[in-house]
């Protein structure tokens, strides 16, 4: 399955292996073009990686609202927990108290405490 499909009839899909490879290049290329003007910039840079924009894309996603599921099953990961590590600050303190909160239903699984 294509990561960007066509925006044309007759071109090609970008899978994630052929856009890895153009984002690592812009991260070792990039740096010495800014290097005079932007300093600060380059250094960053160097050090970036593609999944750097990956942990980029999730933690804003998730900052503005996102659903945790969504943003797993974007970034196609298999297990929730992996996803919720791009959770930040106040996101991670909602998340743990509603996982406290629902933690502690009564056995009968009710709210306000009815089996019914």
């Amino acid at each position: 399955m294509p990561l960007i499909a066509s925006l044309d009839a007759g071109g090609a899909d970008i899978e994630s292996t052929w856009l890895w490879r153009v984002l690592r290049r812009f991260f070792l290329l990039v740096p010495h073009a800014i290097q005079d003007e932007r300093p600060a910039t380059a250094e960053k840079l160097r050090r970036a990686c593609p999944h750097w924009k990956r942990h980029t894309h999730a933690s804003h996603a998730l900052a503005r609202g996102a659903e945790l599921l969504m943003v797993r099953d974007n970034l196609r990961h298999a297990s929730i927990s992996t996803t919720s590590t791009y959770l930040h600050s106040d996101e991670v303190q909602r998340a743990r108290q509603f996982d406290q909160a629902f933690r502690q239903l009564p056995s009968g699984g009710s709210l306000t405490g009815d089996a019914s």
